[in-house]
């Protein structure tokens, strides 16, 4: 699926999120306190977009991001040759332990077939800090409401009509009801191992960051 995506992917982002979507990567980035120099992993990288901004962050630093999109990839390099691409599984992280100073994975925890798995292989390469950039259940009242009529009624025909793969975004919000909130994130990356897990909301509470060391 996300193959067949891949040529429209970052257009349809820009379009469903109204071009909020590069300010949360911004802020997911700085979550990880890269430094000049340092090294970072970006899971289930996709297009590479979020690696990019880490790249930014890491001055000449490491900066790898992993897939299991081929033709995810293929776009990923070519549009940010500067940066180590590889296709693997976020489930078996090709790295030693303590291979990175921070590790982030971007709207990719929600599509891993053992979620908890993914946060532990994280914290295992990961000698700072772990971010997770994620869609969040709908809240309550107004807002939540506005949002789950969105993510059933529109989304779809959206992100369809743009990718001309309806099916690939009729899962997003056949599946809204599955989406965790703040507290079942947070306790997920507790139960993995990350200390100090916290959660920052964005979007009015439709979208979050959690953090950890």
């Amino acid at each position: 699926m996300f193959d067949r995506i891949a040529g429209r992917y970052d257009t349809v982002n820009t379009v469903l999120s109204a071009g909020t979507d590069a300010g949360w990567r911004r802020q997911a980035a700085r979550e990880t306190g890269l430094r000049p120099g340092g090294s970072a992993l970006d899971v289930a990288c996709g297009s590479g977009k979020l690696a990019a901004e880490l790249a930014k962050l890491a001055g000449g630093g490491r900066v790898v991001g992993i897939d299991f999109s081929p033709q995810m990839l293929a776009i990923a390099r070519r549009e940010h040759p500067q940066i180590e691409f590889i296709e693997g599984d976020a489930l078996n992280l090709p790295f030693d332990d303590a291979s990175f100073d921070a590790s982030t994975i971007a709207f990719g925890l929600r599509n891993l077939a053992d979620p908890l798995r993914g946060l532990r292989e994280m914290r295992r390469v990961t000698r700072g800090h772990v971010v997770v950039l994620e869609f969040v259940r709908p809240p309550k009242g107004v807002v939540g409401a506005a949002y789950r009529t969105y993510l059933r009624a529109l989304l779809p025909v959206i992100g369809g009509l743009v990718s001309g793969q309806p099916s690939a975004y009729r899962y997003l919000s056949d599946t809204v009801d599955t989406y965790r909130t703040p507290e079942e994130l947070t306790a997920m990356a507790r139960a993995a191992g990350w200390s100090d897990a916290r959660f920052h909301s964005l979007a009015m509470g439709t979208v979050g960051i959690v953090t950890g060391t």
